[in-house]
């Protein structure tokens, strides 16, 4: 929860070409997304291409990346510093690389790892989908964008079937409108071509499902040349254009992860979501328990979970691993060869256990050594669990 007034709750969109920034207070009735400039509706902020390079590059300076994030929030730096903030950065598609330079980068600036949480476009989609009026969200949600010059539409759906919801979103149709397929056509001719594409696309988009609210995003769709692609979606439907829709998005997100409201009816089953819950038994206060490491229904960037503990006679540790929708337990052994030759109970390890991709998890344990009698043999062990 917001605790005090100056905490200050931001989601802000990266991509190749540009940043927005949308911020949030408990002053607030709803999220605002920042001016570029301060006067305008100008979201977007160009990306620097050598920023955006080191947040894709596994290795070497981050300095770009730091200087551009510093830059964003620059443009909220009167709301609250660095240490009030709770931030959410969404990007297209996350991965190892790009779900561990962003945070370094933030931290760098002076935000606290436990306020830096991550998603991808899709997540942005479901968050802002679900905080508009119910009724926008009662059946079927469309949204259409163009990227790298194909329009693209997805639609996300909630089956109630279930307890809790599943929502899903699902990429429905592409349609490229390049200069291979613009195929020379000028004006009017253009104009007429690419209404057909977008009506086809919409159609594709729509059949067989009860699509009532769709959102097009950017500047590309443009009433004077789509007209009929315009009428077909606003027939019996609600339509709604803009530019900010994921960084309003990853806002509502952050707000999500702070407490402000919860979704306890739906669970987004995002391609990022991680569907094992892991743990391991071990003995606490004399009686063996089960001790969750991570809970599946997270984002595999975020999940991760870091203890220590003392072995009892075991050369070897069992992380248990058990599907969210239920199955068999499954134990995976890492075996601790070469262990330390101490006596029993005098040993202490660190194990960090995290995931690499949605599949791939890795289980990482160190020697600690234990206090002054014994110093950390610098001894590791890894292993790596696929799903």
């Amino acid at each position: 929860m917001i605790q005090e007034k100056n905490d200050l709750i931001l989601g802000l969109q990266l991509d190749a070409a540009c940043a927005q920034l949308t911020y949030y207070n408990s002053s607030m009735k709803e999220p605002v997304t920042v001016s570029a400039d301060g006067e305008s509706e100008t979201y977007l902020i160009p990306m620097e291409q050598a920023a955006w390079e080191q947040a894709n590059s596994p290795q070497g300076s981050m300095d770009k990346l730091t200087a551009f994030i510093s830059r964003c929030l620059d443009l909220v730096s009167g709301l609250g510093k660095p240490e009030d903030m709770r931030i959410m950065v969404c990007v297209r598609s996350m991965d190892e690389t790009i779900g561990q330079r962003i945070p370094e980068a933030l931290e760098q600036i002076g935000v606290e790892r436990k306020y830096i949480f991550l998603q991808d476009y899709k997540s942005s989609f479901y968050y802002y989908t679900i905080n508009q009026k119910k009724e926008l969200w009662s059946s079927d949600v469309a949204l259409v964008e163009c990227v790298d010059e194909t329009m693209i539409g997805y639609v996300l759906h909630i089956n109630k079937s279930t307890r809790p919801s599943l929502v899903t979103v699902e990429e429905a149709a592409r349609q490229p409108v390049n200069e291979k397929v613009r195929d020379g056509r000028e004006g009017e001719d253009w104009d007429r071509e690419r209404d057909r594409l977008f009506f086809e696309l919409l159609k594709k988009v729509f059949e067989r499902r009860n699509v009532t609210t769709t959102y097009l995003l950017g500047d590309y769709f443009d009433k004077t040349w789509a007209r009929r692609s315009f009428q077909y979606l606003c027939h019996h439907r609600h339509a709604f254009q803009g530019k900010n829709l994921f960084t309003k998005g990853a806002c509502y997100g952050a707000m999500e992860r702070m407490g402000l409201f919860g979704t306890p009816d739906m669970l987004f089953m995002g391609a990022d979501l991680v569907h094992e819950n892991l743990g391991m038994y071990m003995r606490i206060r004399g009686k063996e328990t089960y001790y969750p490491l991570i809970t599946a229904g997270v984002n595999w960037y975020e999940a991760h979970h870091i203890c220590e503990f003392i072995p009892d006679g075991e050369k070897s540790i069992s992380i248990i691993t058990k599907p969210m929708t239920g199955g068999q337990e499954v134990a995976h052994l890492l075996r601790l060869t070469q262990f330390p030759d101490r006596p029993n109970r005098a040993t202490r390890l660190r194990m960090s256990v995290y995931f690499v991709s949605g599949t791939r998890c890795r289980v990482e344990v160190e020697d600690l050594g234990f206090g002054e009698f014994y110093r950390p043999s610098g001894r590791k062990w890894e292993r790596e669990i696929v799903f």
